[in-house]
């Protein structure tokens, strides 16, 4: 961990704290971990970010009381100016204080758990001003006693994550257990254990890979527990309550005289006033009773759903009238989509979905605004009128319980008449959702203009075999890439399957700007081994994007870094050599206007 403080630049040289030369890689190993959850859990590019900080324990002499890994200065040292003194003067009024425990050994541990609770409070609260300035969220977990400091391992994740997911309000407790406001948070939280318990042990970080548990393993732990918050909002002190994760992944896996689980489930306070019981059972169906509940769950049709209260089923019912389970908070709703597949809501916003045991976040079909860009760029005499028109066909789309496929081509009119035989030519017409609606019904592509001019419906379509076919997705996806590929005109090709997902073809790469390139060029050239990794990152992940001069200024970079002296035992990563895309061309970039 990379040392600042009055004395961190001694004769030039940064003073390590912990006299290890594993920090950086076991920040990385918590930062990979959080970003292979986060993968699995939909999210592709989350923006997660990892950074240690380290607080000097009472009686240690070390010079540095206060230490920042990385040390390239993004989360400089002056973000904890006078939190030593914030956590002596929190620690003489914190609230555990004033509690006795009957047993010795608890009363042993009280000081270190006290401190250990102040120094996590106090690094979050000084994040608190950076998360402002720079639209982030800090999370900062139980600090760890590694040699003269207490190490809080600290994830951050963009505001724009919780702003697309939904969140409960806070704070969730029944004064005793405290619930996590979404999945992502239950994921930090379970991210931020494993690096504590990896903080306990010799040479954190030295094994890299063989000590926190894996991603898959995470993203269990992180659902299980976001499901126990249903249980602390509407069982107040009902610790017996079983898994309910495990246990609705068991319910909508059970067939029931050959068919497949579809229903809802109401979860509230047998109290509570937000759901109306119209049919109670006589005796209450316990969750551990699996194969009964799934027998009920026929019974649960669209206007009805069971109502249960995280431990038992006691009849049928719904939400009572005028009641915004999303503005109250204390009522949800389990609804078994189809074999092996659930989600859970609050009002109209779902919070997960487990498919096949597979815990996620909510989905859009396809993100609208890339695929705007897309059609945009395909498409650049298209009107502002025209895109819109577009969008709405693309919504009616992905609103069809049947697959479907929209082709959008400037060769519309010529293409209707070149495959009439294997379709059916219209009069042109401007395609409307409703009229989209229609027309899919039957088999085959519905071929339109920019303008969304319909020429042909049920059309079979043609072309040649390309590399982009692939026999385990269909064959409405691959004629689909077959025909766009078949040419040099634009065409665009809306899939949607007959399981839901939604293909767009061309999948067209996101533009970026060349300075934000140039940048990160500039800053690797002028890093050294400690503070190089943010760069060579960012741009291991646009590698597409580059010129060939600029793979060569890249590849010059890390040579140079590589050849840099290292302490016995640090490790290095090798990077594969940077070159350029064949398919890589100035389209790909955002206009830049300059003043």
């Amino acid at each position: 961990m990379g040392a600042y403080g009055e004395f961190s630049r001694m004769k030039g040289k940064s003073i390590k704290l912990f006299m290890w030369g594993y920090q950086p890689h076991f920040r990385f190993e918590i930062e990979f971990c959080m970003n292979e959850v986060m993968k699995k859990f939909g999210v592709s590019e989350a923006g997660v970010e990892c950074l240690l900080v380290g607080a000097r324990i009472p009686g240690h002499q070390n010079p540095n009381g206060i230490c920042v890994e990385p040390e390239d200065g993004k989360w400089p040292v002056t973000l904890f100016d006078g939190l030593l003194d914030t956590i002596e003067q929190e620690v003489l009024t914190h609230p555990l204080q004033k509690m006795f425990y009957s047993d010795g050994p608890s009363m042993q541990d009280k000081p270190g758990n006290i401190r250990r609770d102040v120094v996590r409070i106090a690094v979050q609260k000084a994040l608190d001003t950076y998360d402002t300035e720079h639209a982030v969220r800090s999370f900062a977990g139980m600090p760890a006693p590694v040699n003269d400091h207490y190490v809080v391992p600290v994830i951050q994740l963009p505001d724009e994550l919780f702003e697309r997911f939904h969140v409960l309000r806070e704070p969730i407790s029944d004064g005793y257990v405290t619930g996590h406001p979404s999945l992502i948070h239950a994921a930090v939280s379970a991210v931020l254990a494993e690096a504590y318990d990896e903080l306990l042990r010799p040479d954190p970080g030295r094994n890299s890979g063989r000590q926190m548990r894996s991603s898959k393993e995470v993203v269990l732990r992180a659902a299980e527990s976001f499901m126990s918050t249903l249980r602390v909002i509407t069982n107040p002190k009902g610790y017996g309550a079983p898994n309910l994760f495990e246990r609705f992944n068991l319910i909508s896996s059970l067939m029931y005289e050959g068919t497949e689980g579809t229903g809802r489930l109401l979860l509230a306070k047998p109290e509570s006033k937000s759901a109306n019981i119209l049919l109670k059972f006589a005796e209450p169906i316990s969750f551990r009773e699996p194969r009964w509940c799934r027998k009920v769950l026929q019974m649960a049709l669209s206007e009805t759903a069971l109502v249960a209260d995280c431990e038992r089923i006691f009849g049928l019912g719904t939400v009572a009238a005028g009641i915004d389970p999303w503005v109250s908070q204390d009522t949800f709703e389990i609804e078994f989509i189809e074999h092996y597949h659930w989600r859970l809501l609050c009002g109209e916003k779902v919070m997960l979905v487990s498919r096949h045991g597979s815990p996620s976040l909510p989905q859009e079909k396809f993100s609208q605004s890339r695929l705007l860009d897309i059609y945009q760029r395909l498409f650049p005499k298209a009107t502002k009128e025209d895109a819109a028109n577009f969008i709405l066909l693309f919504k009616a789309a992905v609103k069809q319980h049947h697959g479907s496929m929209l082709i959008i081509a400037e060769d519309a009119e010529a293409e209707a008449d070149r495959l009439r035989s294997q379709g059916t030519k219209i009069e042109p017409t401007r395609l409307t959702p409703d009229f989209y609606c229609h027309a899919s019904a039957i088999d085959g592509a519905i071929i339109i203009d920019p303008c969304s001019v319909c020429h042909a419906i049920g059309v079979i379509l043609d072309g040649p075999a390309c590399p982009g076919n692939t026999p385990s997705r269909g064959s409405r996806y691959n004629s689909g890439i077959q025909y766009v590929n078949a040419t040099d005109t634009s065409r665009l090709a809306i899939v949607v399957s007959d399981d839901g997902t939604v293909d767009v073809v061309p999948l067209l790469r996101p533009q970026i700007k060349r300075s934000a390139i140039n940048k990160a060029i500039t800053n690797l050239e002028a890093a050294n081994k400690d503070n190089y990794h943010s760069a060579v990152n960012w741009l291991d992940k646009h590698r597409f994007y580059l010129s060939q001069v600029q793979c060569d200024r890249v590849n010059a970079a890390l040579e140079r870094i590589r050849d840099e002296p290292r302490e016995t035992g640090e490790f290095w990563r090798i990077w594969s050599k940077f070159l350029t895309h064949p398919e890589m061309n100035d389209s790909y970039f955002e206009s830049e206007v300059t003043n």
